[in-house]
């Protein structure tokens, strides 16, 4: 287990050095704790595959989640790094939950102009890939409970305007990487 501590520790420095030279931050993010936490969490409950597994799509959620905080944007290629880890140990149920996850996302966003980004969409098909459509729908529900609760209290005590877009990608990578840890 100490080994995978060391991987954390690692790869969490990794995701810092990409999202400072990404961002082009002046101020370290400190991310590796988050991949220290996740590392811990999983070593806990899986084996050896599905912990290198569940690693490296939490490092994904990370950065992305940093991302959408700092540019309410999430870069093209994180359905696509979500994809390719879930290529580890693949599932014949992965197809259904690339087409079926996002619809619920893309519906309002069709709907409605500026109501969900493409982002989002992409990222809960790469999460839908990855998780299946039970685990997938069950990670778009845990992800948008959070971001209601918390954004919530954060206007009532900011007292701000309602209408301003929030980042989805940090609730929906929570809502992931729980419904992963699920068995």
């Amino acid at each position: 287990m100490e080994y995978y501590i060391i991987y954390a520790v690692l790869s969490g420095i990794l995701v810092d050095v990409l999202l400072v030279r990404y961002l082009n931050l002046n101020k370290y993010p400190y991310t590796v704790i988050l991949s220290i936490i996740a590392m811990l969490t999983l070593t806990k409950t899986f084996d050896d595959l599905m912990i290198i597994k569940g690693f490296l799509f939490a490092e994904i959620l990370i950065f992305t989640a940093y991302v959408d905080l700092k540019t309410k944007t999430i870069p093209d290629i994180v359905h696509i790094l979500i994809i390719a880890v879930s290529l580890i140990n693949p599932h014949l149920y992965q197809l259904a939950g690339l087409l079926i996850v996002p619809v619920p996302f893309l519906i309002p966003a069709l709907l409605k102009g500026n109501s969900i980004g493409g982002g989002d969409i992409k990222m809960m098909g790469g999460i839908g890939f990855f998780l299946g459509v039970k685990k997938g729908f069950l990670a778009s529900i845990i992800g948008l409970i959070f971001a209601i609760a918390v954004n919530e209290v954060y206007y009532k005590l900011k007292q701000k305007d309602r209408s301003i877009s929030f980042p989805l990608a940090p609730y929906l990578g929570l809502g992931g990487f729980l419904s992963f840890l699920l068995q």
